[in-house]
């Protein structure tokens, strides 16, 4: 059965090759679709030849993916929900691409029902301060989650890497702190260094990345992995930003009431930047009409 899976990967993923990493991880991340898998397909997958899958497996206690398989049927009529049929020669892409989003938000919220789910959170709300980077073009990613975290929370910041040392992040961060780092394939030079040094300090990382960063888990617990859609020219951030969002508002929970904070940031941007459009109050008034915007009444012609 698909926990037993898991379980069993889990636990001796510090045994594994880097290799056996590889297909562990690919594993454990896309089981609903094992059942359309062969040996080959699944090395073609993670890199590796057919017979260190078989290999793998044995190891584990199965004869091999039909084994594997067999196992999983249990799962069958929740499995179903993600098989796909053979393109046709005139394929809908737009109904192709729904039906891809949708299997990847089911495994999104099945990320969210997992062990790792709740420890996350509470390092996030726990940490004295929570650094976060992402990289090349995805950093828009991290700066997004780091905006919304700091409204829900304080000291949140983002790490842009300009000043070529991280210095907020690697000599600001203690123990008691939490660095959040985003990447996705293809991942760069700086997510893997970065990563090493954050925990060579003993700062707490938790990483979110996709399921072929066979890598993050070596380096912390606190991994939470997003499936590749293969077959695609480029990435959906639509996934992410889903996961984000569960993010946020699990810490929400679990900070309990947030809505002076809230009420703070939004008196601020009001006061230095201003809103267009009536207020939540119903007042009706537009930015800029209060008694306090901090603008003079222009003077009366003579």
């Amino acid at each position: 059965m698909t926990k037993d899976l898991q379980k069993k990967l889990k636990s001796r993923w510090d045994t594994f090759t880097t290799a056996e990493q590889k297909i562990a991880s690919y594993l454990l991340h896309n089981i609903s679709g094992i059942p359309f898998e062969t040996a080959a397909s699944l090395g073609k997958r993670v890199g590796v030849s057919a017979m260190t899958v078989g290999r793998f497996l044995r190891n584990l206690g199965y004869a091999g993916v039909g084994d594997l398989k067999e196992e999983l049927r249990g799962d069958a009529p929740w499995m179903q929900l993600y098989k796909t049929s053979e393109p046709a020669a005139d394929a809908d892409y737009i109904g192709e691409s729904l039906q891809a989003e949708i299997r990847s938000l089911n495994d999104v919220y099945a990320l969210a029902r997992g062990e790792e789910w709740a420890p996350i959170v509470k390092m996030l709300v726990s940490a004295d301060r929570v650094s976060v980077a992402s990289f090349q073009h995805g950093s828009f990613l991290g700066l997004g989650f780091a905006s919304s975290l700091q409204h829900v929370r304080p000291r949140v910041s983002f790490e842009s890497g300009a000043d070529g040392s991280y210095t907020g992040m690697l000599l600001d961060s203690t123990e008691k702190s939490c660095v959040v780092l985003i990447d996705i394939r293809r991942y760069s030079r700086h997510f893997r260094l970065l990563a090493e040094e954050v925990v060579e300090r003993g700062i707490p990382l938790l990483i979110i990345t996709d399921t072929q960063c066979y890598w993050a888990r070596q380096l912390t617990p606190h991994v939470l992995m997003i499936p590749m859609q293969t077959g695609r020219a480029w990435h959906s951030f639509g996934t992410l930003t889903s996961l984000f969002s569960l993010l946020i508002n699990a810490v929400i929970r679990e900070m309990g009431d947030i809505l002076g904070r809230v009420g703070e940031i939004t008196e601020l941007r009001q006061k230095f930047i201003g809103y267009d459009g009536p207020s939540l109050s119903g007042e009706g008034k537009p930015a800029g009409t209060g008694k306090n915007n901090g603008t003079k009444k222009p003077a009366k012609r003579r």
